[in-house]
């Protein structure tokens, strides 16, 4: 029965072309699109709908926590009934509630519908990378999901850009407007573009005994969970970021809201950088060998921030120029963690990668989530809450690395 199924299989099965990693790469921007291209109006938004800090930035939160915890169902669902109609699916209700965005009335309603928008855009970048470990095997899939955050790069290095012009001539609301836009564009390039690579004798069956049980196993796994722990504070570090940066830069440091966008691009240019190199070197080194190194780096630079931090909330003197430096380096080493960590961790699981990738999704968000709702909820004015926050992220980051996973990969 086996010998039967496996050629036809093995002939049909697609490859991973430029155009579709293309495809992939956009479907996989709609994080940094729904998250960066708001950022700058972050303070016009708290103004305009009158509410405090804290609340504008549940509208961050509540996405954060809807994208992460959805993709406990869109990765067990894409394993039942394949990639493709999932992703459409997803896609399709993600415009209607970015429409939905540009008409809220009030915080809480922006706060629900930034929700929905989580819970539907979450389908794409989950199955996009799952789709990567249908057709690639460790250090080859480390390579094309550095090239897809290459390219996805782009998107947030232009969103707080393009948002902020927006911002500056439409008005906030056309920013959810442009998502919308978005959206229907990769539905479209979705629908005529991207192939089904679930194999018939992979499929899973959708039910709840079954779905736990594969969870379970993954979670039982001690380098699967540390691969999971050191991708999820990496994530949670730059969660910080984007919490906390529009208030510290624009309101502590007198920053334009347009002005924001440019520091905001500075740091995804390294980022681009390291995915390209990335996907050089993992043929050489390994990712395994890579990652070992790379969570050095924010331990060492979000330590750096962290101290900074509290001297200058105490005193005052130390300006803003010195914690870029410690930021840069910091958030261009997600495209060395993130890549690595997630080919190492779905490599052993070709038969669950989308269950297997939704978790990784899931500790991503949630975690994340958590620590950019702290950052907000204590921000204080300074930029200390921000800094601490990265800080213990980056030493978390090297701990789970080195602590579950040590010289496995």
């Amino acid at each position: 029965m086996t010998t039967t199924a496996e050629p036809p299989s093995t002939k049909t099965r697609p490859t991973l072309t430029p155009m579709l990693l293309a495809v992939l790469a956009l479907l996989s921007s709609f994080t940094p699109l729904s998250i960066d291209m708001y950022l700058p109006a972050l303070p016009v938004i708290a103004v305009d709908l009158h509410g405090t800090v804290g609340d504008i930035q549940l509208t961050l939160s509540a996405f954060m926590i809807a994208f992460g915890f959805g993709q406990i169902f869109y990765g067990p669902a894409g394993d039942r009934f394949g990639r493709r109609p999932v992703i459409l699916s997803g896609i399709a209700i993600y415009v209607v509630a970015s429409i939905g965005c540009a008409f809220a009335a009030e915080a809480g309603h922006l706060v629900l519908l930034r929700f929905l928008q989580g819970l539907s855009a979450c389908g794409g970048v989950v199955l996009a990378r799952t789709m990567v470990r249908d057709l690639a095997e460790k250090d080859q899939a480390a390579r094309a999901m550095s090239l897809m955050m290459a390219c996805t790069s782009i998107a947030p290095m232009l969103a707080p850009l393009i948002g902020g012009q927006i911002l500056w001539f439409l008005g906030w609301r056309a920013i959810f407007w442009t998502l919308a836009g978005i959206g229907v564009f990769a539905l479209v390039a979705a629908y005529f573009r991207l192939p089904e690579t679930l194999r018939p004798e992979y499929r899973q069956p959708l039910v709840l005994t079954s779905i736990l049980k594969r969870f379970g196993e993954l979670l039982r796994h001690r380098a699967f969970m540390g691969y999971a722990f050191t991708t999820s504070f990496m994530f949670s570090a730059l969660l910080s970021f984007l919490s906390g940066s529009p208030f510290v830069f624009i309101e502590r440091y007198g920053v334009a809201p347009r002005d924001y966008g440019l520091i905001f691009g500075g740091m995804i240019v390294f980022m681009t950088i390291g995915s390209l190199l990335n996907a050089r070197f993992v043929r050489v080194f390994g990712a395994g060998t890579i990652l070992r190194y790379a969570v050095i780096v924010p331990a060492i630079s979000g330590s750096a921030a962290l101290i900074l931090g509290l001297i200058e909330a105490r005193y005052g003197t130390i300006g803003m120029w010195p914690f870029l430096l410690c930021f840069g380096p910091q958030i261009a080493t997600i495209s060395l963690i993130g890549p690595n960590a997630m080919a190492m961790a779905l490599q052993r699981y070709p038969h669950m990668a989308g269950t297997a990738s939704s978790l990784m999704g899931v500790m991503q968000f949630g975690l994340g989530a958590v620590f950019g709702a702290i950052v907000g909820q204590t921000f204080d004015g300074t930029i200390a809450p921000m800094t601490t926050a990265m800080g213990i992220a980056g030493i978390l980051c090297l701990v789970s690395n080195w602590l579950l996973v040590g010289k496995r990969g």
